[in-house]
């Protein structure tokens, strides 16, 4: 082979410059072109082209490569700013069942509380027992029997048992121009009431002895003046002698005042003295023997034997004034004002009991 010529005195002066001016003036080579590696080259250095004339001469002769502008690294200015998450956004549909599930939930809720917080009620008779109604915003299904036949009711209204009133309207005449109000005329009221009751209620278990009266016989004596109490002694039937007594024993009595209702009729001023008339009417709940059977008892409200029903007794009890709080601390009824003077059971219509002296 004869001497290697040199190629790059041959070439025209700015094609020598070529290669070495674009790898100076580049930041950085081509990235797109890459070199063989070294184990594919038949012989010699790296760099050695002389095994493959033609195609050194082709590399040599091709113009240089574009360069490819440098462009900086994303986020070159902060290196170490975080990337931003992305935002989710919360479906809409999905917002819209959640807010109407809730709806539904709290009003089936309220639902069921109100239903629960207005049970219904009613009155029964004895003979039909109250049934557990569910509860329902429904009225109950009336119970109509087969066959048209008339329903059998279930429900009856309870009897009128509103007592009458004590309250005296109008007050007597010259009840107000005593100084007396309408509380003292339900304290004289009271008084009368409660002789009477303690006066006509008598306990067969409760009598004292025969030879000396007293429990049930004598309860009202408390409420007596002190010349009614002697007036007592003389002329009631519960002590002159023993004949009421006998027949509470043999009969074994046991009688109550029942309904009694009070009623002032009339006021009177006498030697500086105020009285006042009271008309108690009132019932007698009897339990006796039954003469018939023995070991049994015959119970029931005293009963007229004309008319064969419950018989209204009159009890007129005439009542002295006694200024209220002078009577000590033991006073009877309180020391609110009144005691008994006199008295009479079933008087004629009209007669009230005479005014005695001394009260």
């Amino acid at each position: 082979m004869g001497e290697r010529i040199d190629m790059d005195s041959q070439l025209p002066p700015e094609a020598q410059q070529a290669p070495s001016a674009s790898l100076q003036e580049g930041e950085s080579t081509s990235l797109y072109y890459d070199r063989e590696p070294e184990d594919h080259l038949p012989g010699g250095s790296p760099d050695d082209l002389s095994a493959f004339p033609q195609a050194e001469a082709a590399f040599l002769s091709s113009q240089p490569l574009p360069q490819v502008p440098a462009h900086p690294p994303l986020h070159a200015t902060h290196p170490l700013a975080p990337r931003p998450a992305p935002r989710r956004r919360f479906p809409v549909l999905a917002i819209v069942c959640i807010t109407a599930l809730i709806a539904l939930t709290l009003g089936l809720l309220a639902v069921s509380v109100f239903a629960y917080a207005t049970p219904q009620f009613g009155v029964s008779t004895a003979t039909h027992p109250p049934a557990r109604l569910a509860p329902t915003s429904r009225p109950p299904t009336k119970n109509q029997p087969k066959g048209g036949a008339t329903p059998v009711p279930t429900m009856t209204p309870l009897p009128n048992t509103q007592p009458a009133d004590w309250v005296p309207m109008p007050l007597p005449p010259g009840w107000t121009n005593a100084n007396l109000s309408t509380g003292d005329a339900l304290e004289a009221e009271r008084t009368a009431m409660t002789f009477t009751d303690r006066e006509m209620s008598l306990d067969y278990r409760a009598v004292g002895t025969r030879g000396q009266h007293g429990g049930t016989l004598t309860a009202s004596v408390f409420i007596l003046t002190t010349a009614a109490r002697q007036r007592f002694q003389q002329n009631d039937v519960r002590v002159v002698d023993t004949v009421l007594f006998d027949a509470v024993e043999r009969s074994q009595l046991l009688q109550a005042v029942v309904n009694g209702v009070p009623h002032l009729v009339q006021f009177q001023v006498q030697n500086q003295q105020q009285f006042a008339w009271v008309d108690v009417s009132f019932q007698l709940w009897q339990s006796r023997l039954d003469p018939q059977n023995a070991g049994q008892h015959l119970e029931g409200k005293n009963s007229d034997p004309a008319t064969g029903q419950p018989r209204t007794h009159h009890m007129l009890v005439l009542l002295v004034r006694v200024p209220p709080g002078t009577q000590g601390a033991n006073a009877p009824m309180g020391g609110t004002g009144w005691l008994v003077s006199n008295y009479a059971l079933d008087a004629a219509a009209g007669a009230l009991p005479m005014i005695v002296q001394p009260a």
